[in-house]
């Protein structure tokens, strides 16, 4: 294998979309070990700079990442800098479990900026801006050609000035539900729940968040962030809203859909959807169940589907940020 050079277009973990550069140098010390150096950005300004090293270890893969990473939470209010040593050792079982064991060490940087027309809220200034984060995490994820399931948790202490137990939880489930009007539909249903437990104020980059179009968090018919309690700010401008995101410590969400071909479209693969979602976040005090009802458009791209949607909020809070139109991928559960 020689060297390679690749500029690509790709999607984070949030289903963001993001363009990279990478250069792949195999076999690194004359035997199997490879070198990825890479350069990324997207969208919410997000940058990363990234130098891994990947190993085959006996029967696993293994790879030692050291990566420094920017990522602008522009509804939360802030900026978040990580510089991050990640190793990682991954595998599968006998049973079909495939699963990925990981230790991590960061040092993140948080920098209450506010917003083109907003000051950072008070919380926001509270919260601590440096904090050292040392964690072991283990996900495991089953597959069958119906069904996906992925479990993960992670527990940060010592050495590092954090201390965490994290757990997040991931279904999807299709399945076709006759003809209907000529047409052949497919059902599909989704889970997804988190839950954070602190010793002490949890930090904002471990916190959970709800609403968007994509990702963990999704709920269509609200902005990304926008389906959560909120923290007043003082204002640019007197004419502004202005609030702060203040993401949770548990979050539950349910998404379900239906879909047909769409033949009105000239594309492989191309389909009508309509869907039902809701999900509730929970931070210091109790908050309502938001819900939503819509219609929209898939299109397959990659490991997912690009959507174009219209939701219908159903229920939802005054402080809320709602956004009934929306152009997200929504993406399988994948390795």
């Amino acid at each position: 294998m020689r060297r390679q050079c690749v500029i690509g277009a790709n999607v984070d973990k949030e289903g963001r979309l993001c363009g990279d550069v990478k250069v792949v140098q195999p076999a690194v010390f004359g035997g199997s070990t490879s070198a990825t150096a890479s350069v990324s950005g997207g969208a919410g300004l997000a940058r990363e700079f990234s130098l891994r090293l990947a190993s085959p270890w006996g029967s696993c893969d293994s790879d030692f990442e050291v990566l420094r990473k920017t990522q602008e939470e522009s509804a939360c209010g802030y900026a978040s800098l990580c510089t991050q040593a990640l190793l990682e050792l991954g595998g599968f079982h006998a049973s079909g479990c495939a699963w990925r064991l990981y230790g991590d060490w960061s040092l993140r940087d948080l920098d209450p900026k506010g917003g083109p027309t907003r000051y950072p809220s008070m919380q926001l200034q509270s919260e601590r801006l440096r904090s050292l984060k040392t964690s072991v995490k283990l996900r495991t994820s089953w597959y069958t050609p119906r069904s996906q399931v992925r479990l993960s948790a992670e527990v940060a202490g010592p050495p590092g000035d954090v201390t965490f137990v994290r757990t997040e939880a991931q279904a999807e489930l299709s399945m076709p539900l006759g003809r209907i009007w000529t047409l052949p539909w497919q059902g599909h249903a989704s889970a997804a729940c988190g839950l954070l437990f602190p010793a002490g104020r949890s930090c904002p980059q471990d916190r959970f968040h709800l609403g968007g179009a994509s990702g963990l968090a999704a709920l269509k018919g609200f902005a990304e962030h926008g389906a959560e309690p909120r923290a007043p700010c003082a204002r640019r401008k007197d004419e502004d809203t202005a609030e702060d995101a203040q993401g949770g410590e548990a979050m539950a969400s349910l998404f379900a859909s239906a879909s047909a071909p769409c033949r009105l479209l000239p594309v492989d693969g191309a389909r009508l959807l309509c869907f039902l979602g809701c999900g509730v976040l929970r931070s210091n005090r109790a908050e309502r169940l938001r819900a939503s009802a819509g219609l929209g458009v898939a299109i397959p791209l990659g490991p997912g589907s690009l959507e174009l949607t219209f939701a219908q909020p159903l229920r939802y809070s005054s402080h809320d940020v709602l956004q009934k139109w929306q152009l997200g991928l929504r993406l399988q559960l994948m390795e």
